[in-house]
């Protein structure tokens, strides 16, 4: 690339097979592991507040702590203090709030390392809040979509992943929610095996990587000494809280590298040229 053209794209300009896009993912996801985390754990904030005030999420959680060190025998467990309804309200007004920033940030600094662009936790959370709207928009018309057809799960798994690349569509086009719909539908259309075989496994990872965590973060709540069951509870919810928080970005990652290994194969994009038009870099000379 010459000189004045911008940092060096972070992909591999070419049709990449499933190996070769596994490789990719975690290449990014070490490389820039700081970065990504950090982002993750913002996002996992909504969530971690509204299971400290929850009924259901940190009495629960108490409850089976209490029992695990017991043996099974969870006897008389202190009484959980009633949850405020006004601060219960509030939690699922932030986490409803902070869907575009769930769905949108990890895929925003995935896009700017592919295209070489400086990226940092501002700038990503930045990024997400100028298509804040776009990015609601599209959350909804999906949840519109997908909880009727949820009867008939088949058809849901399919129209999904045909809609799978919409939000990196929608965050590297610059273009609405309806139109990024459309884009992902054109994209991924020929390549829907392919694509499902690719979110299948790398869901089945993460997964299987957050089970483990989350059941180490039991395991580790037990044995704390000296803590009654409540405050065990919640530092057990700071710790899966982080613990997701690492592989929270590997799903989105994914869904950004099959956007334009699609885009390459389809068009024969040119990351080095969306580069440019992104970030008004002069054409190469």
């Amino acid at each position: 690339m010459s000189a004045g053209a911008g940092p060096e794209p972070l992909l591999r300009l070419r049709p990449l097979g499933l190996g070769e896009i596994l490789d990719e993912i975690f290449r990014v996801y070490r490389r820039h592991f700081g970065l990504l985390w950090a982002v993750a754990l913002v996002l996992s904030v909504p969530s971690f507040l509204l299971q400290v005030v929850s009924p259901n999420g940190l009495g629960s959680l108490a409850v089976l702590l209490r029992s695990l060190s017991q043996g099974g025998n969870v006897g008389q467990l202190p009484a959980l203090p009633v949850p405020d309804p006004l601060l219960l309200g509030l939690a699922y007004l932030l986490l409803l709030a902070a869907v575009p920033f769930t769905t949108g940030a990890v895929c925003r600094v995935g896009i700017d390392l592919a295209l070489g662009i400086p990226v940092s936790v501002g700038s990503a959370l930045a990024g997400v809040a100028r298509r804040y709207w776009a990015l609601m928009g599209l959350a909804v018309l999906l949840f519109l979509v997908s909880v009727p057809l949820s009867l008939c799960f088949p058809v849901a798994i399919w129209l999904l992943v045909r809609w799978g690349v919409a939000i990196p569509a929608l965050l590297a086009e610059g273009i609405g929610p309806i139109r990024a719909l459309d884009r992902s539908w054109t994209l991924t259309r020929g390549s829907w095996w392919r694509v499902f075989g690719i979110l299948l496994l790398i869901g089945l990872l993460q997964g299987a990587v957050s089970f483990g965590l989350g059941l180490a973060a039991v395991l580790l709540g037990v044995a704390i000494p000296f803590l009654s069951s409540v405050p065990r509870g919640a530092a057990v919810a700071a710790i899966s809280t982080g613990s997701s928080a690492v592989v929270l970005p590997v799903v989105y990652l994914c869904l950004v590298l099959l956007y334009f290994d699609l885009r390459i194969r389809r068009e024969s994009f040119d990351l080095d040229q969306m580069a440019r038009q992104t970030v008004g870099w002069p054409p190469p000379t």
